[in-house]
């Protein structure tokens, strides 16, 4: 009954440890090599240039970001998650429009599947 019981245990801690090595050698799918991570807004009409991307707030910090290549979206780097972007923009018609999009309205890219 003891070997039982010991090997059992054994068998359990084994298989602990090598599940916790096949966790840690996982991709992180939302993480580029340098660790930054991006994330996308997306608007109902195509964008031609970017004028002006900020956070909404009193400081008004600058987004680091880039129009998508179909002009239908805008890829954000490092987004803190908890502020409104607020973007100028011109339309494919050259009409500059101020949009302002919520947190609930921007979301995660993944890098790899």
């Amino acid at each position: 009954m003891k070997t039982t019981f010991s090997l059992l245990l054994f068998f359990l801690a084994l298989f602990s440890v090598s599940r916790s090595q096949a966790q840690a050698t996982q991709s992180d799918h939302f993480h580029d090599p340098e660790g930054n991570t991006y994330h996308q807004l997306f608007v109902d009409f195509r964008i031609s240039e970017i004028v002006e991307m900020k956070y909404s707030g009193s400081d008004n910090t600058p987004v680091e970001g880039q129009l998508s290549a179909d002009g239908y979206s805008v890829i954000i780097k490092n987004y803190p998650g908890d502020k409104s972007v607020i973007l100028v923009v011109k339309d494919a018609t050259g009409v500059q429009k101020e949009i302002t999009k919520s947190r609930c309205f921007i979301d995660p890219v993944l890098l790899e599947l």
